[in-house]
């Protein structure tokens, strides 16, 4: 099977744009060794911790505080029954659904950053009946400025999937050794997927290792092309055998 990056549509015509975040966020890690850091990507919207006993380590103002990582690890073994199964939770995880404001015109799909991505309902619908596997999304809780857009969800898009050693550049840097934070960028132009780590029931995914980055399978493909879904590109990516 082939498989492609995800990408904004640049030729879009919809003028519709949500400002808003998760109402939990996972704070950064204060590293003794790197540092710290904070990730960027990953994100489950239909995640609910109102009963949460530990929520008020994800809210403002003390999710925007650093945690020691032995704080972070105790924090993240707390939240894995209340997060999809094998989630990775780096620091900078938005839980829960988008709480803030809408307005403008929308497309099927519309991206609130690269690594965003929402839908339609009506969108949902119809890649759900055209066979596409593993979709799943949250409404949002929106405010609109205007007239209201038509249902949307915000994509929970699950981490699958892997870079090949192939796609590492000269220069990339080893992971921290207690943290295992990386300050490598995506090798754009040189990634190719390893195909021994794609998943083969689900049709959209984020990689392991660069989670902003979404792959979508052919099938996917296939079915908004069939369909004729607007505001969405895709990058088709090499995969290695190996």
């Amino acid at each position: 099977m082939r498989f492609f990056e995800v990408l904004e549509d640049e030729a879009t015509r919809s003028t519709g744009r949500i400002d808003g975040v998760s109402p939990w966020c996972i704070p950064s890690i204060d590293c003794t060794i790197c540092g710290g850091y904070g990730g960027l990507g990953e994100a489950y919207p239909t995640v609910d911790l109102a009963r949460f006993a530990h929520r008020a380590l994800l809210e403002e103002p003390r999710s925007q505080q650093a945690l020691s990582l032995e704080t972070y690890r105790h924090l993240c073994e707390q939240l894995r029954p209340w997060v999809p199964p094998a989630a990775p939770l780096e620091p900078g995880t938005q839980l829960g659904p988008v709480v803030g404001k809408a307005k403008g015109r929308f497309g099927d799909f519309y991206f609130q950053a690269p690594w965003a991505p929402w839908i339609r309902v009506s969108a949902l619908k119809k890649l759900h009946a055209a066979g596409v596997r593993g979709l799943q999304g949250a409404p949002g809780d929106l405010g609109y400025r205007g007239q209201p857009a038509p249902p949307l969800h915000c994509l929970e898009v699950l981490v699958h999937g892997a870079l090949h050693p192939t796609s590492h550049t000269p220069d990339r840097q080893a992971p921290c050794p207690r943290c295992g934070s990386h300050r490598n960028g995506y090798p754009s132009e040189s990634a190719v997927l390893a195909a021994s780590t794609l998943p083969q029931d689900i049709d959209l995914f984020r990689l392991r290792d660069f989670k902003t980055v979404i792959v979508a399978s052919e099938r996917f493909v296939e079915a908004v092309k069939q369909l004729r879904l607007s505001d969405i590109a895709f990058r088709e990516l090499s995969v290695h055998p190996g």
